[in-house]
């Protein structure tokens, strides 16, 4: 199957592409919002997931656990030990850059390599639509 082939695969697929072109284009913005950058990587590795998940008809859980996500994918034999520890770091992102923390905002190390984490995630699952595994 490709992501064409299920249009709610499509669907989850640009909006994952959306959140990180947002994540990229806030990235560099003065003041910093570093805390939107972390949100948005988060919901785009959050999006592609899903759509794998979609195109595997798969029921699509409502969370933000990236880690569960991944989970799920490697039970469908999707497995990749890297993918998971990007999809794991972003977990946290899907929820706490929207509220107040103790800790304060996200730095920009940590924005960047939220971005670099999403990346990767997005890659990896239009990776495995490219594989034409299905």
């Amino acid at each position: 199957m490709k992501p064409a082939d299920a249009p709610s695969v499509g669907a989850w697929l640009a909006l994952a592409e959306s959140d990180l072109r947002i994540a990229r284009l806030v990235l560099p913005l003065t003041p910093p919002e570093h805390h939107a950058v972390c949100f948005h990587a988060q919901q785009a590795g959050e999006k592609a997931l899903k759509a794998l998940l979609e195109a595997g008809n798969q029921p699509i859980p409502r969370t933000h656990d990236l880690a569960l996500l991944t989970a799920l994918l490697q039970l469908q034999g999707f497995a990749s030990a890297e993918i998971a520890v990007h999809a794991a770091m972003l977990s946290d992102y899907g929820v706490t850059p929207r509220y107040p923390m103790p800790t304060g905002s996200a730095t920009y190390e940590e924005a960047r390599d939220a971005v670099a984490s999403a990346e990767a995630v997005v890659a990896w699952v239009l990776g495995q639509f490219r594989a034409e595994l299905w």
